[in-house]
């Protein structure tokens, strides 16, 4: 099972090299519109340490609140709210709990749903395109499957999610071009990996390993414990330099002599480190790394390195850890289908008027039902549905954007789905009104997807409702540079450039301002 875990290390440069050119312009928009909400991201094994990585980018960049879960945790307490970004992260989108997982987020109707994977036609990419609003990012590398643990794919991830969010915002931090720039410093990569190698032997005269990492190091030090446990390579715990202050320093008093520090340190963290490390017993075997640049650039660099530093004690105890042999029980664990939505928030049982509740509230019923309101919306529910079947309706107004056309299709045509419902309505006799802040772009995009015998039935309101006007009038939008009668007397009183799309300039005259009130449908 699995591949030797060497020959993927060997092809880590490839994967840079691919990660580092293949175009990101869907990331880069995904990323984007997910930049100005709290973040979610979700993933399992190496995954996971691609979500903790993704999380830090969000706040560092986006200066807003992100959390990296495992599936379990984001079906079972992820929030309610809609309004956040969910990512759900899989290397090959065959993993029965990641695919539950994205389930479960659609469910939760969050204000942007995205997938990366490293698998192009996967199930997981199959099922994210039975959903129109929720977008994906899918891509092949040459080193296809990683072996027992994640190597490639993990990178490509790392790459990539830096790539995405130094592009939004606009940063001058660029990566490397290469693993050789960003990683070597001028050594070639045998030189670097005996030097690594020599460097780390005596952490492998200890019984134990205590990682003490920095900020941007974070990533790293989570995955570098995932594969000593996962491929059995020894024990290995994890602490910050403040809350390694905070009583994890004590496992040094008590068993410093089978323990050796391995200390990731960046320039942000430099000083702390070292005023850290002073403090301790001489008799502490220590070894320290030092990885220069910006977070970014760090990040990726103390990956890699961890990379190797797997490779290292793999060596020492005998263990490929690309295929460290897996038990057949620990192939039950792994394809055991645990994970379902779950039974009591948004399972088969749940009823419609739950559903909707929670919907509405953005709360679960357990937290209604402690407040004595649960009777209350569900008594509201009940007489809601039954006012609206008395009711018969002649007209319908819809918003555009994120309504009637999702955000990843702005630029494109409406769903056939969707033309095929607006299509019912409309044969059906209802009018239908359409309310948008864009101008021409929604009027070509409504006359290519909906039959020209039913433009008469069609209202759009242009620019918010400044110009409303039927789908087969070619007079709106109005780009002509005389207002309307009705509008005249504000614009000789205003002064406002007219034209359209541009932005209204407005000077203001010391007048009597009188508007005869008109009707201003067309």
């Amino acid at each position: 099972m699995g591949k030797p875990y060497f020959s993927e290390l060997q092809q880590l440069a490839d994967t840079y090299s691919i990660a580092m050119t293949l175009n990101i312009d869907r990331l880069v928009a995904a990323v984007a519109s997910s930049a100005s909400l709290p973040l979610l991201v979700t993933g399992s094994g190496g995954a996971l340490t691609a979500a903790h990585f993704m999380s830090a980018l969000h706040q560092r960049f986006a200066q807003t609140v992100a959390k990296a879960v495992t599936t379990l945790d984001f079906i079972e307490s992820s929030p309610v709210t809609r309004e956040v970004a969910i990512w759900c992260l899989s290397a090959g989108g065959k993993n029965s709990d990641i695919q539950a997982a994205f389930k479960t987020a659609v469910l939760r109707e969050p204000q942007h749903l995205f997938v990366l994977c490293a698998k192009s036609g996967s199930p997981l990419s199959r099922l994210v395109a039975r959903y129109s609003y929720a977008g994906i990012f899918d891509f092949d590398l040459p080193s296809q499957k990683d072996g027992f643990l994640a190597t490639n794919s993990l990178l490509a991830f790392f790459v990539l999610l830096a790539r995405a969010y130094h592009q939004v915002f606009d940063t001058s931090k660029e990566l490397p071009e290469n693993l050789a720039e960003l990683l070597y410093d001028g050594k070639t990569a045998n030189e670097y990996h005996s030097l690594l190698r020599e460097y780390c032997i005596s952490l492998w005269e200890r019984d134990y390993i205590s990682v003490l990492y920095s900020i941007p190091t974070h990533p790293a030090a989570i995955d570098l414990e995932s594969k000593f446990v996962e491929a059995a390579l020894g024990s290995l715990h994890l602490a910050d330099y403040r809350n390694f202050a905070h009583g994890r320093h004590h496992w040094l008093a008590k068993r410093g002599k089978s323990t050796a520090l391995l200390v990731l340190i960046t320039q942000a963290e430099k000083e702390l480190a070292e005023k850290t490390l002073q403090l301790l017993p001489s008799d502490i075997s220590i070894v320290q790394l030092y990885f220069a640049g910006n977070e970014t650039v760090a990040a990726i660099k103390a990956l890699v390195t961890c990379f190797y530093i797997v490779s290292f004690a793999g060596e020492r105890r005998g263990i490929d850890p690309g295929r460290p042999g897996v038990p057949p029980f620990g192939q039950q664990l792994y394809n055991l289908r645990a994970l379902g939505t779950p039974s009591v928030r948004f399972g088969k049982d749940t009823d419609i008027a739950t559903f909707c509740i929670m919907r509405k509230t953005g709360t679960i019923p357990e937290i209604l039902t402690s407040f004595g309101e649960l009777d209350f919306w569900r008594q509201s529910y009940e007489e809601f549905i039954q006012k609206m079947q008395r009711v018969s309706f002649a007209a319908i107004i819809f918003d555009y954007d994120g309504t009637l056309c999702d955000g990843s299709d702005r630029f494109g045509s409406l769903s056939s789905k969707m033309t095929k419902e607006l299509s019912r309505l409309l044969k059906a006799g209802i009018v239908i009104g359409v309310a948008t802040g864009r101008g021409k772009s929604v009027k070509e995009a409504l006359r290519e997807a909906i039959p020209k015998r039913y433009w008469q039935q069609i209202l759009v309101g242009y620019y918010n409702g400044a110009d409303c006007g039927l789908l087969d009038d070619d007079q709106h939008p109005n780009f002509s540079e005389k207002p309307c009668i009705e509008l005249a007397p504000l614009a000789e009183a205003f002064q406002i450039d007219i034209r359209l799309p541009k932005m209204a300039q407005i000077t203001v005259r010391k007048k009597q301002i009188t508007v005869e009130a008109k009707s201003l449908a067309p």
